[in-house]
């Protein structure tokens, strides 16, 4: 299992940043998060992103908004026929988003979808792919000189304004409340998110669901591209990872409030899927 959080070192500068990274072969999705905030571009590829108990299709022209620390994947079936081709701009929301203030309805956007106001965070470019294509080369090539600080301003608010376009849509789901049918993988996945701290009971999500249990977990792979074991163990452990932060709970007792009470399988677990023990963790990453 590769590692649930990965860092994003802002050296000198506030952001980092991807271009058209290309992989065709040994691409492997996983669930994991950042601390800062992250939007991704597809330039080709299909499959399937998973944020927020919801399930996107990846295509060209999509751009992804990820929250800092939001729990999120990305599947792809990639092969030299079919690649995927991706720009991926990481960025520090507070130093950056300040610099908005000026432009009220684009920080209101900003505002909005770094706080999770939007349930949707998936936005179909596809109609203005070439434009956004040239922003991202424009971009690309003025990182490399003096003026580095003022084109990130801008790059943003150039990605900020695509978004708009769908913000009426938005704004109307926002306020009637307007949901697209649920996938059965979202369905799951809001099930898990309720009893996710409880022993895991296969008979017990089917029949609430009203499904079969080899069905529940044939479509929660083929629709997320993990299986259930995996997810639960994931979500588990991220939510023990924020009460390692926030308390001073005993390890044993975080164990049990994330639904794992046996201590020693608890940490291993967390070691095999963080790269490091909760003792170390807490050391390293409690708030003061």
């Amino acid at each position: 299992m590769n590692r649930l959080f990965e860092p994003i070192l802002f050296d000198l500068k506030p952001f980092h940043w991807i271009y058209r990274r290309i992989s065709d072969h040994n691409f492997r999705g996983f669930y994991h998060w950042h601390q800062g905030c992250e939007f991704l571009f597809v330039h080709r590829g299909q499959g399937r992103v998973i944020v927020n108990q919801q399930t996107y299709d990846l295509k060209p022209g999509m751009l992804f908004f990820f929250q800092p620390f939001q729990l999120h994947k990305v599947h792809v079936e990639v092969s030299h026929q079919t690649p995927y081709e991706r720009s991926i701009l990481h960025f520090d929301p507070i130093s950056q988003g300040k610099n908005l203030h000026s432009f009220p309805g684009l920080n209101t956007l900003f505002y909005r979808l770094h706080n999770g106001i939007y349930e949707k965070q998936a936005f179909d470019l596809s109609d203005r792919s070439l434009y956004v294509a040239e922003m991202f080369k424009a971009f690309d090539q003025s990182i490399a000189t003096n003026n580095w600080e003022e084109d990130c301003r801008l790059f943003l608010m150039q990605i900020l304004s695509c978004i708009r376009v769908n913000t009426q849509e938005l704004e109307t789901s926002l306020h009637q409340n307007k949901l697209r049918s649920l996938r059965y993988s979202e369905t799951i996945m809001q099930w898990i998110e309720e009893h996710y701290t409880e022993t895991f009971d296969l008979e017990k999500l089917s029949t609430e669901l009203h499904l079969s249990k080899p069905y529940v977990s044939r479509t929660f792979k083929r629709e997320t591209g993990s299986n259930l074991t995996e997810y639960i163990t994931i979500r588990r452990i991220k939510q023990a990872c924020h009460l390692l932060q926030m308390n001073n709970d005993s390890v044993e007792l975080i164990g049990e409030q994330v639904g794992i009470g046996d201590v020693s399988y608890f940490i291993h677990l967390f070691k095999k899927t963080i790269g490091t023990t909760p003792h170390q963790f807490r050391l390293s990453h409690q708030v003061m």
